[in-house]
């Protein structure tokens, strides 16, 4: 069991948290991943140093210990931040016993998004004629109709979540803001614009195909256990706990948000994708509560009524059916998947479309 934090221990954590932030990027964690294009003389850039926040997605209490009876030390409300200094074990639910050491206290992981937030991004004024994958790498960003910050707020836009940015241009105080692509059917302008420091251009090198010569691939998910694992022939090059669907809604018998069983093939693969149930003229009727969640990360669609396995950033509970019927994992775990399953794509590719000969197999039980 961890110690619990004492207040010279907490001192400690807080001093540490304070010296890290003023001395970055010399004490922050580096990503491993190679930047494009290379720094000079193999400089580190704002796109490669990053240290981990805890974003609270609902109000959190922070323990002594990490024991729901232990004394409580602190709280935060929705979208507040702290620090994270490790993952500790301890018994909490059935399905998920991570906590997060913080210098507030502990708190459980259920409703703490971790964030890679990186020191702000320089301003690329010339994105190409395509343009380029973003993701916000602060804990969060406003989304504006324009390129002003008096002007609407449309979204609030969370860190790790990913944008197709299109076009930039910096304002008469010399601030740089990126114009980002908004898929969504009744979404109109079909762009927001976010300050470019908040958002880090993807390397390509970050969504090349992982082990894409490896033969016999397929995806097995396991709902009674809530696993997902990823197969090369017999080998298990990777797993994650997911949250599937919650199944049929009591009081509604025609709503079903399960995750139905049977056999599948990876059809589509989006890097972004705005999911929402909100009502549109023509549009599908809503099911179940409102939800309007842009930049969802990481998107591997498996049939054709729109079910996916994808990044999460409105819970971190995974191992319990929660979702609409779709496979929740977190943002990192999406990532990985999104490399290694087929179809292959470009990294120019709003989308990666394929069918059951080619799609990556995978089987619900």
């Amino acid at each position: 069991m961890p110690a619990p934090i004492t207040r010279r221990k907490m001192l400690k954590l807080i001093a540490a948290t304070t010296t890290a932030a003023a001395l970055s990027p010399i004490f922050h964690a580096r990503a491993r991943y190679p930047v494009s294009p290379e720094p000079a003389n193999g400089a580190q850039t704002n796109s490669d140093i990053w240290t981990w926040m805890g974003r609270a997605i609902h109000t959190l209490a922070f323990y002594e210990k990490p024991d729901t009876s232990s004394a409580r030390l602190d709280a935060r409300s929705r979208d507040q931040t702290f620090p994270i200094t490790r993952q500790v074990r301890a018994p909490f639910s059935a399905h998920n016993n991570l906590w997060y050491e913080t210098p507030l206290g502990y708190v459980h992981s259920a409703w703490v998004l971790p964030v890679r937030v990186y020191p702000p991004q320089p301003f690329i004024r010339d994105v190409g004629e395509w343009g380029f994958w973003g993701e916000v790498s602060q804990p969060f960003t406003e989304a504006y109709a324009n390129p002003d910050p008096q002007s609407g707020k449309v979204y609030r836009f969370y860190g790790g979540t990913v944008y197709h940015v299109v076009d930039s241009f910096e304002d008469g105080a010399a601030t740089g803001w990126y114009k980002v692509f908004d898929e969504f059917p009744p979404t109109d302008p079909t762009h927001q614009w976010v300050l470019a420091r908040d958002v880090r251009r993807i390397p390509r090198a970050e969504m090349s195909p992982i082990h894409p010569f490896a033969g016999k691939k397929h995806i097995e998910v396991d709902l009674d256990k809530q696993r997902l694992t990823c197969y090369e022939g017999s080998r298990i090059a990777f797993t994650t706990l997911v949250a599937s669907g919650l199944g049929r809604v009591e009081g509604d018998a025609e709503l079903d948000l399960a995750t139905h069983t049977g056999e599948a093939n990876v059809l589509l693969k989006q890097a972004s994708r705005h999911m929402s149930n909100r009502p549109y003229p023509d549009g599908p009727p809503m099911a179940g509560e409102i939800f309007d969640l842009p930049g969802i990360p990481w998107n591997c669609f498996f049939d054709l009524s729109g079910t996916a396995i994808h990044g999460t950033y409105w819970h971190n509970d995974f191992g319990i059916r929660r979702s609409h019927g779709c496979l929740n994992v977190s943002c990192q775990a999406a990532r990985w998947i999104y490399r290694w399953v087929f179809p292959i794509g470009g990294y120019e590719d709003d989308f990666i479309q394929s069918d059951r000969r080619v799609g990556t197999p995978i089987n619900i039980f």
